[in-house]
């Protein structure tokens, strides 16, 4: 078992806010040093034309936006008070997005429209004991550059067809992977057992991938109505 990892995120995404919740509990029955590193969507996907995001819904794109201004937030914080704020800003965002109640309507467009929604980032940043004044970076592009050099560095460990998250064991030149992808948090013993499995494969010599699109959507309250059931997830 790596007592290691980097893991990628991007506060917008589903999945990865699923598995890092299930990281997190394998961090609280074993020795886990755990870097969170910002992984913007908006930037990762930019190969993704915005004809092929509005297939998916119209607030598709705005949604990446939101995520690319909480991970600014995020650097700036960063940058003033060291990496030890980054995991609990991310959860205190992601909160903010996956903690909300779930909205009328069938479908993912009703979800995706309030994952879209710009938000009040002040409070969770005056929780912390960190100045509000850092929620203006969400609309400054000077931390860009260093978000983009995460894109490179993770497009380096594991390719170029990737999404969020991505765990990057021993790193940086231990074994990284994009997933897994989970609908629901694992605790106690099921919890290192995925573990297990999935550091297994990652650092099994010429592994690659293993992959269905048919599965269940992450459950939380947001995504509440939607979970549970089979959908294809692009």
């Amino acid at each position: 078992m790596s007592d290691e990892l980097e893991f990628f995120f991007d506060p917008i995404c589903p999945f990865a806010w699923v598995t890092s919740r299930w990281v997190v509990e394998v961090g609280r029955q074993h020795e886990l040093a755990v870097s969170w590193r910002p992984l913007p969507l908006a930037m990762l996907n930019e190969g993704i034309s915005y004809a092929e995001r509005m297939k998916v819904s119209e607030s598709y794109p705005d949604s990446h936006r939101r995520g690319l201004e909480m991970l600014r937030v995020i650097r700036a914080a960063q940058d003033k008070h060291g990496p030890e704020v980054v995991g609990d800003l991310y959860t205190g965002f992601g909160e903010l997005v996956w903690d909300s109640p779930a909205p009328d309507g069938d479908g993912f467009d009703p979800v995706m429209r309030v994952m879209a929604q710009r938000r009040d980032l002040r409070p969770v940043l005056e929780g912390l004991g960190l100045s509000p004044a850092l929620a203006d970076a969400a609309d400054d592009d000077s931390h860009d550059a260093e978000l983009r050099a995460a894109v490179a560095d993770v497009r380096a460990r594991c390719g170029d067809d990737v999404g969020t998250p991505v765990l990057s064991f021993s790193p940086p030149d231990g074994p990284a992977l994009f997933g897994p992808v989970i609908d629901s948090v694992p605790f106690g013993e099921d919890a290192i057992r995925l573990w297990d499995a999935v550091y297994t494969l990652a650092s099994w010599p010429g592994f690659a991938e293993l992959k269905r699109s048919i599965r269940s959507f992450p459950d939380t309250p947001l995504t509440a109505r939607i979970a549970g059931g089979e959908t294809t997830v692009r």
